[in-house]
């Protein structure tokens, strides 16, 4: 059976746009899913009617900021949404080069200006998307939140904020916004095995814990100065944080369970760099099996893919992360 690579990319009101290439990233450390998309610097527009228009137009013009833009991928008539999110930037460039930024861009217009009490970190989430086609995902935890203060911040400002001082994950689904510990239950599962459907393995690195030891002391600081302490770890270097945000002595628990589990484990990191499917993106589990060296076998977390599309064919590399 023969395996064609086909596209069906929509840029505002341009339905079945052919480009030269296109590269996304997705990622459970950053919460702008990022693609870029080339295309010919000049373009006829197929009219409603069907008919093609016999004048060019340079692409550049067609094309403007905040256009809505959805990227399916796949082989003959199997395609999988890839992307949605809109054109952040176009570049003057030859090819032309499409900027588009997933659904944080319509957080990153948009300022805020609150202060909270004894509220949650779903509450501060709910209140930013508030207003946008952004929804939260039903695994948000119930994490209590001191106080906050969104100081005429950009959306992306504060979410940046929130990841940085609550010490949780935050990535896009799509348009469903997720903030939590990062090794949540896995989305579903892709299975790969060396030499099969694998293409590049040689940048898995073995990682042993007992080369790896860490205690994570996390230490949440009440507004009247007293002081909650979590400690995870039984030997090895200390890593301490403060928050000034998580006072809970149960989340505080669980954030520092999750921050030593994520410095210290055995297993294998590094990426794989597969055929365009089976699907994977973010938060699913890769299912690897490595029939020369049983000891790479296993389950990983994905922390982050990476997708080329183009005239050279299609991948996706996969980053993984703490095994399963």
């Amino acid at each position: 059976m023969a395996f064609v690579l086909k596209s069906n990319i929509t840029i505002g009101p341009y339905k079945d746009v052919k480009v030269n290439d296109v590269k996304i990233k997705k990622s459970m450390f950053n919460y702008a899913d990022r693609a870029v998309i080339k295309v010919p610097i000049s373009a006829r527009v197929r009219q409603v009617d069907g008919l093609i228009s016999e004048t060019s137009t340079a692409t550049a013009a067609l094309i403007t900021e905040g256009m809505p833009v959805n990227i399916e991928l796949g082989y003959n008539d199997r395609l999988v949404n890839e992307f949605v999110g809109f054109v952040a930037r176009v570049n003057l460039t030859t090819p032309c080069e499409i900027e588009c930024e997933g659904y944080s861009y319509q957080l990153r217009k948009k300022r805020y200006l609150k202060a909270f009490k004894n509220t949650t970190l779903k509450e501060l989430l709910q209140y930013l998307v508030n207003g946008t086609d952004i929804t939260l995902s039903p695994l948000i935890p119930e994490l209590k939140v001191a106080k906050w203060v969104m100081n005429n911040q950009s959306g992306t400002e504060v979410l940046e904020a929130i990841k940085k001082e609550l010490l949780v994950a935050i990535f896009f689904t799509g348009n469903e916004l997720y903030a939590g510990l990062q090794y949540l239950q896995e989305k579903a599962t892709t299975k790969y095995r060396i030499g099969w459907n694998v293409i590049k393995d040689n940048e898995l690195k073995l990682r042993e814990a007992k080369n790896q030891e860490v205690i994570v002391v996390i230490k949440g600081e009440r507004p009247d100065g007293s002081k909650v302490t979590a400690r995870m770890g039984e030997k090895g270097e200390i890593k301490q944080i403060t928050s000034h945000a998580v006072t809970d002595p149960s989340a505080l628990k669980a954030i520092a369970g999750s921050e030593q589990r994520k410095l210290s484990y055995d297993g294998y990191e590094g990426k794989i760099l597969t055929f365009l499917q089976p699907y994977c993106e973010p938060g699913y589990a890769a299912l690897i099996d490595d029939p020369k060296y049983p000891q790479r076998s296993g389950k990983y977390l994905v922390d982050a893919v990476e997708v080329s599309f183009g005239m050279t064919g299609g991948r996706r590399s996969i980053e993984i992360g703490y095994k399963l």
